[in-house]
Parts: structure tokens; sequence; C-alpha cells
């Protein structure tokens, strides 16, 4: 019986993606184990799984099942090479409790169309426990001092601002994993995004991370066709999309940038290319910046002062606004014809010299800062 042996690298270093593959001799067959088809509650409501078939739901019942194990080889039936990539990232991008194992992997095809799995894991079982445990601990810690009696879309918020205050975008070699960011405080998107989302499955939000590329920068060292990781929720049935990582901007002073915060479909299809397919918003009047006032056409006092207000709320010195994709250089040259954006500053006794302006044509988004 002859057996392909593969070496897989997939790597979201500095949100960068690769993959190699590696031939090996073949081994002996291994027998396969019966494996009895467990009750899928655990997974039912993980988004990934949801994108499968039957059959493929049931390798990754046996493929998650094998990794919280820590099983040196996971045996599964009527698999083949397409299916090992998918099935990977399925588990993991499902399951971000999942930090101690690696992202290289190794796995060998049979003629009888069976897969072989051998994980490498960074920690053994004992290790990768305690290391859950504090994990865990500080995740109650973060989740009880949220404001009191928090809606979702409140805790979603918190949640966002904490990552980003409490994270540092550099590389290391636990920025794949979501322990980066809670025992080290400095990682990359994949870092930041299973971060978020083990602390929204937590807060008890549904909440999962994607991957793909980018269509434009977005800042935090985000380049155009980067690979990059961010979060979709749901939120009162429906769907919108969160990126902590480009909402971490330093370039202007450190502040929560809420551009990337309750994004629709609609605008996340203008960043991003995604890996897996996007669920519809199917309400966008209830993303952020529409649902909160600042989204604005042309130039309105009401929602520029609503702006304002935000940003002294804050205590910040970035204000924010949305308009139509690819329409901020009109909206800019509004807000800044007459002087109306210093004037309105001047009316709410903020005293400004110097006013700057970055704008994200793709998204629409318009924020003027100060010193």
């Amino acid at each position: 019986m002859i057996k392909k042996l593969l070496l897989i690298a997939l790597l979201l270093s500095g949100c960068s993606f690769a993959a190699t593959a590696e031939s090996k001799q073949s081994k002996k067959e291994v027998q396969i184990a019966d494996h009895q088809d467990s009750s899928h509650a655990s997974v039912q409501w993980c988004y990934h799984y949801q994108q499968l078939d039957e059959e493929q739901k049931q390798n990754y019942q046996r493929l998650y099942e094998g990794i919280a194990s820590h099983e040196e080889e996971i045996i599964l039936e009527n698999a083949d090479e397409n299916d090992a990539k998918q099935l990977y990232h399925s588990v993991l991008d499902d399951h971000p409790q999942l930090f101690y194992v690696q992202s290289q992997f190794k796995y060998g095809i049979y003629a009888n169309h069976t897969l072989h799995f051998y994980p490498a894991y960074d920690y053994d079982e004992q290790e990768s426990s305690r290391i859950m445990a504090e994990i865990d601990e500080s995740c109650e810690q973060i989740l009880a001092a949220a404001p009191s009696g928090s809606s979702d879309e409140e805790m979603a918020a918190y949640l966002y601002q904490y990552v980003i205050e409490h994270a540092e975008y550099e590389s290391n070699e636990r920025d794949q994993q979501m322990d980066s960011f809670f025992l080290q405080g400095k990682s990359v998107c994949a870092g930041y995004s299973k971060a978020y989302q083990y602390l929204m499955e937590k807060a008890g939000i549904p909440c999962t991370t994607l991957s793909g590329h980018l269509l434009a920068a977005t800042g935090s060292g985000q380049n155009k066709d980067s690979s990059h990781a961010w979060n979709m929720i749901k939120m009162e049935d429906d769907w919108f999309y969160v990126d902590a990582t480009s909402g971490d901007v330093v370039q202007y002073g450190p502040h929560s940038c809420y551009q990337f915060f309750l994004m629709s479909s609609q605008e996340i299809e203008q960043l991003y290319q995604s890996s897996v397919p996007l669920m519809e918003t199917k309400d966008p009047s209830q993303s952020y910046f529409r649902k909160n006032d600042l989204y604005l056409r042309h130039y309105d006092e009401d929602t520029v002062q609503n702006a304002i207000d935000r940003m002294k709320k804050n205590g910040e010195k970035v204000l924010e606004l949305r308009t139509e994709p690819f329409a901020t250089q009109q909206l800019k040259e509004e807000l800044l014809s007459d002087n109306r954006i210093f004037e309105l500053l001047r009316k709410n006794e903020i005293a400004v010299e110097q006013l700057g302006c970055a704008q994200l044509d793709e998204l629409g988004s318009i924020e003027f800062y100060y010193n």
C-alpha cells in the first residue's frame, strides 16, 4: 500500500500566509480506528463547520476530538488531499482554545481514501491545561470589569476596545495563537482575532475568525494584498464584522478606531477577500456608524457635532465619520470649506492649530486628528 506523506506549513506570521509541501518516504499502513459518531453539540454552531458537507463534518469532529486530546495520529475516513487544509483550518478557526497545536502539520494519504494527520503540539496536555486555566482566569477578570448590564453590542464594543488597548502589534513565535495576546500582550492579526473570538464566546456572543487578504491598506502595518485575519459576529440575528488589528491605530495617537467595528458585509467586501463565504448583513442601518448617527453623505452640522461629542466623551483627539465608499475626498472638502470643521471645534472650546486628516476611500472612512 502506497502512502504519500506531506508537510504543510500554514502561517499567518505578521499577517503573511505561506504554504509549503514536502514529500517523504511511505510508511506501513496504519490500521484505521473505528470511529463512533459522537454528538456534534460542541460544534453545531461553529461557522466553518457549517460550511462543510456531511462527510466533512464527521471528519471535522474526529479531527477536533483528536487535537483536543493531543493525539499523535488522527485517522479520517473518505478524505483526500483537498480536504486536509480545509478541515485543519476549519477546526482551528472555530476553536481558538486549541492554541497548543502548531499551524504546521503533516498528513498522509492512503490508497483506501484515508487521511492520517500528524499534528505537532507546542505543549503537552498538562502544560496546555495550565495555560488554558490562566487564560480563562484572565477572561473572567476582563468580563467582570465590563459595564454592568451591557447589551451584546456594548459588550462587543468593550471587548474590541480592550483588545486594542492591551495588545501591541508585534510578531513573535506565538503570534498565530490567542495565548500571545493573553500572556504576552503582543501579537499579529491571527492572535488579535482569536483572542477577540474567545472573549466573545465567553460572553455568549457568536463569533468566528475569518481569513483572506486585504484589498486595501488599512493601517497598523496592514498593506494591500497582505494576508489577514478578522472576525464575524452575530448580533440580534444579523451578522457584522470586526477587525481589532486594523482598529489598533497608532500613527496619530493611540485610540480605538471604530471604523473597523460592527461593519456590514457591504462594507467588509470593499476591504477584504475572504477564504470562505461571508454572511450578508440584512440590515446595514445597524452597522456602527449608521446606527450611531456618524454617517453622512454631505456636510451636516448635527452629525459632525455628534462625532465631536463622542470624541470628547472618550477623551480622544480623533474625530471619526463615515460616508459612501470613494466619496471621502468630496466630504473632506465640504468639511474644510469655509473652515467649517475648525469653527465647530472652536464652538466646542477645542483649540486647534493644525488639523490632520486620514481617509480610507474603499471604506468611506474619514478621521480628523489634532495635537
